[in-house]
């Protein structure tokens, strides 16, 4: 075997390290890239791409780093990390016949608890062949219920956790019904998730932190062209190239409601599996302007609709409601890399719509909210020498809203509120509009510092917020219109320091402080309050991390203390646009055991057990109860499995039920002639645990110039009914469950060029 390298002094792409590594694996004989090699160096885990490409950052020394895969003889080669950014173009032998290249994700752990995800490996996981998918089957996010597109990472309530596409935030990961990310799926990169105690670099967050790539790294490996359909949507993707720029793009269009109407009444499902419409599309833009120089661009789109009715014998409560979202983002950054680093500018915009009408019976409740969001973000990494990197930054983030809400003060509910699912809104029925604008602007500095065994990083990020809302009174009469007008200027110190025991084995801790605003929605001076400011949290993470490729083993302890919180006033009659406090506290503790494996005879996946407890309270003078979203226990196994033209993906999740308000009895209101609940203790009763399996397995099929693929999946193979949501009967007497879908069967095809 022959191994060639080159050293050549680069940018690091990495805020916080000693050495980065970037490597490229070719075959000797071809010279073409070798995909889905294992690399080991030092400890850490990758896997090269179907390019050849492969990323490691280590602390300074000397090591081994050592190239495995079922076809190739094993290659080793010393590589001494002295502080500077390494090039490394390594030749290995193929064993016998080269095979199948197969794919292989990294998904060895980073800090504690974080994970990213390779799109080629998360669309081989059940989840529809959606990449974005894959984040619901992530080791630390809490089950979901079915048709919901909610995000619960380690007990934060999914209010609490943002989510960035390149560093720009989007408003959800998923489109209504949760079948389908919002964000596209054909030009969706890598997908990394950080739970808790997340640098820097990321604000406005009190919970979790998930990043979205897209193909901007290089657009020219998309197809020329893809075709893809399921019985969910179909979608379109082509790339070109004009002058020196790639381009490539995609539209997806879902057809979901139009197919089950062949087989099912929609009305039937409809208070089981909500059945929207959506489309989306992303545009990417790649252009080297220079050998050092790269400016890049995106826009990216996502429109969303539910018409549903929910039929009853009785008028006054057949309910209907009516949804509609639409949200666009996009971004024009330049890159430029340095010996010693690397630095970026980006600026970027977008518009979001949402309205939801609701009516049960004569009642109705509408909202809608038009914001026009905006900013900028510069960043700078440098590498020192002598063990040490510094990496500076600044960002921008704006929203200008306008909103309108009427109906029921306490519609749609809110986390902790005693609310019973059906349960007819009630007649106290108020309107508002208001404006309301939140404006952040942050510069951060982090400096990272390896000495010996010890590898520590120090930083803080120093966010100026301007809140306002456009009424501090509810209009009456002559009223004079007042404003509220608030700045703040929040610390936020962040840090973390490791331990390397051995070659294979680090220790290491995480913490930081994190503020997020209130939301512009809880600015009305009818329905909320005007003047709430932010919200707090401090996080903590403690374990260690055990790498061998081509396995490894994390045990992280985790806990997060939450004050500031926003939420409903408990007053019989709450003081004059105040019907929200920010009086709530929190506290999240937990355990995550994780086992991965990357590559091991073609199968990678993990096994993660969580252990945790959340809890709130809405005042101090109140009891504690559990958090509406808290789940003790929670096993998730998932795996893929590449062999020739053939992958197969599994799923297997257990978690705990949910909390719920249980009807412990109800009396007749002859006002409104209906029955009201008398309720239980709060949060007082759970539903039964949920389990599911489930299967994917796709065929690729040669098909001249182009190729093609045909899959199946299969989702809740033991057709088990998991109870999602208590329902009562109208006079509260008898109480059952809304469970979720059967044994569903997804199938389709993709033919690409």
């Amino acid at each position: 075997m022959k191994l060639v390298s080159t050293a050549i002094v680069l940018v690091s792409g990495t805020a916080f390290a000693d050495t980065t590594i970037h490597g490229l694996v070719i075959d000797h004989t071809t010279q073409q890239p070798v995909g889905g090699a294992l690399v080991q160096l030092a400890g850490e885990l990758a896997a090269t791409s179907d390019d050849g490409t492969f990323d490691l950052v280590v602390r300074d020394g000397t090591y081994t780093l050592d190239i495995t895969a079922d076809w190739l003889v094993p290659a080793h080669r010393r590589v001494v990390a002295n502080g500077t950014a390494l090039v490394l173009t390594l030749e290995v032998t193929p064993r016998g016949h080269a095979g199948e290249q197969i794919e292989i994700t990294d998904i060895a752990p980073r800090a504690l608890g974080e994970v990213t995800v390779d799109a080629s490996f998360a669309r081989s996981v059940p989840g529809g062949g959606d990449a974005a998918k894959i984040v619901q089957s992530l080791p630390a996010v809490a089950r979901p219920a079915a048709g919901s597109t909610e995000i619960v990472v380690w007990g934060a309530a999914p209010s609490e956790t943002r989510i960035f596409v390149e560093g720009v935030p989007v408003p959800a990961l998923y489109h209504l019904g949760g079948y389908r990310s919002a964000l596209g799926n054909d030009l969706i990169g890598d997908i990394h998730l950080a739970p808790a105690a997340f640098g820097v670099d990321r604000g406005r967050a009190i919970g979790g932190v998930i990043d979205l790539d897209l193909e901007l790294g290089d657009p020219a490996k998309a197809p020329a062209w893809r075709v893809s359909a399921d019985v969910l949507d179909g979608s379109v993707e082509g790339k070109t190239t004009l002058g020196g720029a790639t381009i490539a793009a995609a539209i997806r269009q879902s057809w979901l409601d139009r197919a089950i109407g062949v087989i099912e009444d929609p009305h039937t499902l409809a208070p089981n599996a909500p059945l929207p419409r959506w489309s989306d599309a992303q545009v990417v833009m790649r252009a080297p302007l220079a050998d050092d120089l790269v400016l890049s661009a995106w826009v990216i789109g996502s429109l969303d609709s539910l018409d549903r009715t929910l039929s009853s014998t009785d008028p006054a409560t057949q309910t209907s409601q009516q949804i509609e979202q639409q949200t666009i983002r996009g971004e024009v950054a330049l890159r430029r890399d340095r010996r010693d680093g690397f630095d970026r500018a980006a600026v970027w915009f977008g518009r979001d719509h949402a309205s939801d009408a609701l009516a049960v019976g004569p009642i109705s409740a509408d909202q809608r909210t038009d914001s026009w969001v905006g900013g900028a973000r510069a960043m700078q990494s440098r590498t020192l020498g002598h063990g040490l990197a510094l990496a500076i930054g600044a960002d921008l983030d704006s929203e200008l809203a306008a909103l309108h809400r009427r109906g029921s003060l306490t519609i749609p509910a809110r986390e902790g509120d005693l609310s019973i699912f059906g349960q007819p809104p009630g007649d106290d029925v108020a309107a508002d509009s208001w404006h309301s604008s939140t404006i952040d602007a942050a510069g951060h500095v982090a400096l990272d510092g390896s000495f010996g065994p010890i590898t520590v990083t120090a930083g803080v990020r120093l966010d100026a917020w301007l809140l306002t809302a456009s009424r501090l009174t509810p209009r009456a009469g002559s009223t004079i219109k007042v404003g509220s007008q608030a700045t703040q200027l929040t610390e936020d110190p962040r840090g973390s320091i490791k331990l390397r025991v051995s070659d294979d084995f680090d220790l290491r801790g995480d913490a930081g402080l994190y503020h997020q605003a209130r939301a512009a929605s809880d600015t009305s001076a009818v329905f909320g309050t005007p003047d709430l400011g932010l919200e707090r949290a401090w996080h903590a993470i403690a374990g260690g991390q055990w790498r061998h490729a081509p396995f490894a083993l994390e045990a992280a302890g985790y806990a997060r203390w939450l004050d500031h919180l926003v939420a409903r006033d408990l007053a019989v009659t709450p003081t004059l646009a105040h019907a929200l406090t920010q009086d709530g506290i929190g506290n999240v503790l937990g355990i995550q055991l994780t086992a991965r494996v990357i590559g091991w005879h073609g199968l990678s996946g993990w096994l993660s057990y969580n252990l945790s407890r959340s809890r709130r309270k809405d005042a101090a003078d109140q009891p504690w109860r559990y958090f509406d979203h808290d789940q003790t226990h929670g096993l998730i196994a998932v795996a893929g499995w590449e062999h020739g033209p053939w992958t197969l993906g599994a799923r297997l999740r257990f978690a705990t039920g949910e909390p719920r308000t249980a009807v412990i009895g109800a009396f007749f209101d002859s006002r409104t002639g209906r029955y009201e609940p008398i309720r239980g203790a709060h949060d007082g009763t759970r539903l039964p645990a949920f389990f599911a399996a489930d299967l994917r397995g796709e065929r690729r099929v040669p098909l001249g110039s182009i190729h093609g693929a045909i899959y199946l999946e299969l989702q809740n193979l033991t057709n088990r009914a998991n109870a999602e949501e208590l329902i009562y009967s109208a006079d509260f007497s008898h109480q059952g469950y809304l469970t979720s879908l059967p044994l569903l069967a997804i199938a389709g095809l993709r033919i690409e060029q």
